[in-house]
């Protein structure tokens, strides 16, 4: 594979899932009816949707920045794992696909990265 294709996947993969960061972050500030029933159902208080929201958004805009991408990356990772507890101690377990996606997808950069930089 080319460094050129490389850096294509990598950018696609990036901007995906800083997409969907941002729109559920953002979605989690307006307090849309869909994530304050997620909320209701983890038993989480309202009020928490407000830092969730934000790290979200903050987990999502970084990863489009190529310098502070790696560590997005491994926060992203943990992220995943405490999103996927947080389903399972709810028992949305086909919910917990998504996180599971997205940290996954978010992984992919980085071994992508090492090899990109091997090359040059």
């Amino acid at each position: 594979m080319t460094l050129k294709t490389k850096n294509i996947i990598i950018w696609i993969i990036a901007v995906v899932v800083a997409a969907i960061f941002i729109y559920v972050g953002i979605a989690k500030l307006a307090g849309s009816e869909s994530m304050v029933r997620k909320l209701e159902g983890w038993g989480f208080p309202l009020w928490t949707r407000f830092p969730i929201g934000i790290a979200e958004i903050g987990l999502g805009i970084p990863l489009l920045i190529p310098k502070a991408r790696k560590v997005t990356v491994y926060l992203i990772l943990i992220w995943g794992i405490l999103a996927v507890i947080t389903y399972f101690q709810a028992g949305q377990f086909i919910q917990a696909l998504l996180p599971v996606l997205l940290a996954l997808l978010a992984g992919v950069i980085l071994p992508l990265s090492k090899q990109k930089q091997a090359a040059t």
